[in-house]
């Protein structure tokens, strides 16, 4: 499972060790295969940030979509989700990070105190 979480696509052919530490790297020539294999047009993934919100990969076969925008509040990258039409159209819609509310006073001063509030 771990595998099919973490592998990420890379420019070049064949498979590689994944900088993350856990999963693979995988080129054009793998997800070309398993989309023949599997009868797929394409493979839309996702648990990678992406700075534009998606990244289209490997001829276009290969489709990360992030839809956390600025991710930890720290990436300052967009979000972005894919829209499907019934003729399998393809389009991408970006979106960027909300700013957060201010939390009211004493707001979370009572999490982690048993569910007696809840």
């Amino acid at each position: 499972m771990c595998e099919l979480l973490w592998s990420d696509p890379q420019p070049l052919p064949g498979r590689a060790i994944s900088e993350r530490g856990i999963g693979l790297r995988f080129g054009p020539d793998v997800t070309e295969e398993f989309c023949r294999t599997n009868d797929l047009m394409m493979i839309i993934r996702s648990h990678q940030v992406k700075q534009d919100g998606y990244e289209i990969a490997h001829n276009g076969k290969c489709v990360t979509i992030f839809s956390a925008p600025n991710y930890c509040d720290a990436n300052e990258n967009k979000g972005a989700y894919i829209h499907i039409t019934h003729d399998l159209s393809v389009s991408y819609v970006q979106f960027d990070a909300v700013p957060h509310p201010p939390p009211g006073a004493m707001k979370y001063a009572q999490m982690g105190m048993g569910l007696g509030g809840f």
